[in-house]
């Protein structure tokens, strides 16, 4: 299995100064291949939630910082079978928070370690926060047209993706996404196919992340292409 990555950062700063100047890092990796499917994402995969003053958050409970949409792109020379499976690189850093209004569903909210990604450590080595994404699964084309997605576990085993009130992607690469035929399950080949994703914040309590100093959101995940 030949895989083609590509980093997406999640972005922001904390800061404790009134007005501070504030910075957003591009993060860059990839590998060079001979398959045929090249992925990219809106923004050049980085997500900026922009600069909080400590001082406009909450003291005793989880804050919420709301959500940002972005598409995933996967671009292939021929028609072709390709899933693709997201992987958390900051999985160290996952904060025990609910974070809500995380998808297209009213009241959707992520909270088990497969849904949160991490967002990064304070100075202290507290972990700040963390975030999730879900995929509009009524929103996904290929080639133009409407598309179904499909889940499969370890990128076999295919099932539709999503339920009634669920849309959110798994953070260790346990599960593929592609889109198919939801009549037998089975993937469809496609030249062009765009998944739109929503990206939710949440970060600690500030009691809990004690910040003095500007702290910048580090969230990193890396999504991965398997061909079928």
């Amino acid at each position: 299995m030949k895989k083609l990555i590509i980093a997406a950062s999640v972005a922001m700063a904390l800061s404790a100064a009134a007005h501070a100047d504030s910075t957003a890092v591009l993060k860059l990796q990839g590998v060079l291949t001979n398959d045929a499917c090249i992925p990219t994402l809106d923004g050049g995969g980085v997500v900026d939630f922009g600069t909080k003053y400590i001082n406009t958050l909450s003291k005793t409970e989880t804050n919420q910082l709301g959500n940002k949409d972005l598409n995933l792109t996967i671009s292939c020379s021929s028609p072709t079978k390709v899933a693709f499976s997201v992987g958390d690189d900051r999985a160290d850093s996952v904060a025990n928070v609910t974070i809500e209004n995380v998808g297209w569903f009213a009241g959707e909210t992520a909270w088990s370690m497969g849904t949160r990604f991490g967002a990064g450590k304070t100075a202290g080595n507290v972990n700040i926060g963390a975030y999730s994404i879900t995929m509009n699964k009524d929103g996904i084309t290929a080639d133009g047209s409407s598309a179904k997605a499909l889940q499969g576990a370890g990128n076999t085993d295919w099932s539709e993706f999503g339920g009634e009130s669920k849309d959110t992607i798994q953070s260790n690469n346990a599960y593929g996404y592609t889109v198919g035929n939801t009549n037998d399950n089975t993937p469809n080949a496609f030249t062009t196919a765009v998944f739109p994703l929503r990206i939710a914040l949440a970060v600690q309590k500030t009691d809990t992340l004690a910040i003095t100093d500007d702290t910048p959101i580090d969230g990193q995940a890396t999504i991965t292409l398997h061909y079928l």
